[in-house]
């Protein structure tokens, strides 16, 4: 990544940010015992969740040792053992300008049958940018991902999860992606996971171990604790369980954990289906037609559109700031 994109994981994303504002902390960070929901079932269909990562080939800092390549192998080898069915992982290409040989993480996503989709060419927040040099900056990232003949790319994930920041911009960039043959790949649950990369990296390179296990316990504690957390604003607003589609991304904490990640959602009683089959519900609907208006693809604004009081978001329990200085 350029100098500029180095932090762009420390900056906090909308999802996780815009209700942990409003949260008070959940306590000790040793995670619950899987299949420990308090939310009672309100639905005999099985509760289905999508899986998605973000920026492939390179997400923060490393490790020690530690390459990209084996990162993403890693996670990909998590995926395949968990029966999870084309799980999307989105790519932003400028990282291999600087650093050409991480084109094999990317081709081992793709050997292990995973797909690949456009998360711009430089990471760029669309609220922060004129449409034009961000229309731009997708067409670039076009080109790494033509590499792959076999592979449909065109589903896009906006960074920092910035759709627009005026109507007209919002407007334009769905016609833009309509134009281009896109769907957009909404985000309907996550537990901030890119927060843990840079105190992992730093707890790693120090070897303090008690440090992270710290880190350890409460990535999991986070991912239960999230779980109950988006359900909650499915039944409010729908009072059934949507398809929910999974924000992670290809860090080196996220690789290590990821069985134990797949094995909470599974002892939830969540089936793993394709992105294409979570975005048939009509939650969904202006994600796969782009003909349609804008309206919110992520809980939070659904809440918010409707003036219902969005819950308070659970803490890490961590202060990411302080581990391993």
């Amino acid at each position: 990544m350029r100098a500029v994109s180095r932090t762009r994981w420390l900056v906090p994303c909308l999802l996780f940010v815009a209700v942990a504002a409003i949260s008070q902390t959940t306590g000790p960070s040793n995670a619950k015992s899987p299949g420990a929901s308090t939310l009672a079932p309100k639905s005999s269909a099985a509760l289905q969740i999508a899986l998605t990562f973000d920026d492939l080939p390179a997400h923060g800092s490393l490790p020690p040792g530690t390459t990209r390549t084996e990162v993403i192998t890693k996670i990909a080898a998590a995926l395949k053992l968990a029966r999870a069915p084309s799980v999307f992982g989105f790519v932003n290409g400028n990282w291999l300008d600087q650093h050409p040989a991480d084109i094999s993480a990317l081709q081992a996503w793709r050997d292990a049958g995973f797909r690949l989709g456009n998360h711009s060419w430089s990471h760029m927040n669309l609220n922060q940018h004129p449409l034009e040099e961000f229309q731009t900056d997708v067409i670039k990232n076009e080109a790494v991902l033509a590499k792959w003949k076999d592979n449909d790319f065109h589903w896009f994930r906006f960074p920092f999860l910035a759709e627009g920041d005026t109507r007209e911009k919002r407007a334009g960039v769905r016609a833009f992606l309509l134009q281009r043959g896109y769907k957009i790949a909404g985000v309907t649950m996550s537990f901030a996971d890119y927060l843990w990369t840079e105190p992992y990296a730093r707890c790693r390179t120090k070897r303090d171990s008690q440090a992270i296990a710290q880190l350890e316990g409460s990535f999991l504690k986070a991912a239960e604790d999230n779980i109950e957390h988006y359900r909650a604003m499915s039944h409010t607003l729908f009072g059934r369980d949507i398809p929910y589609v999974l924000l992670m991304h290809v860090g080196a904490l996220d690789a290590e954990m990821l069985p134990r990640v797949l094995d909470i959602y599974r002892s939830h009683g969540f089936e793993f289906i394709p992105l294409e089959k979570a975005e048939q519900d009509p939650f969904y609907a202006q994600d796969s037609d782009l003909r349609l208006a804008p309206a919110p693809d992520m809980l939070e604004g659904a809440m918010a559109e409707r003036h219902l009081a969005i819950p308070a978001a659970p803490l890490p329990g961590v202060q990411f700031e302080n581990i391993c200085k």
